[in-house]
């Protein structure tokens, strides 16, 4: 099998070169089309919550808004810190 393979492959050079090629410009063509950032953002993945209740005062949106999201994220996997304002 193996001895046919490089006898076709000896016995036509143009369809050999012709492949490569069309390999060659296809891993050109991905390389260039991959998403890859030259810099990565180092800062671990955040999540902000902006609230804005017309008409609430600051105790009323912690009593219903700001204590609730911090209970409710408490308990997710991987959370290293909850920080409100």
């Amino acid at each position: 099998m193996t001895e046919r393979l490089v006898r076709a492959a000896v016995n036509a050079p143009v369809v050999i070169i012709a492949a490569s090629l069309v390999l060659l410009g296809g891993g050109i063509y991905a390389y260039h089309r991959l998403d890859i950032e030259a810099y990565p953002n180092p800062v671990p993945p955040m999540i902000e919550v902006i609230t804005q209740p017309t008409g609430a005062g600051a105790e009323e949106v912690e009593r219903l808004v700001t204590v609730p999201l911090e209970t409710a994220l408490a308990g997710m996997p991987g959370l290293e810190h909850v920080r409100s304002q």
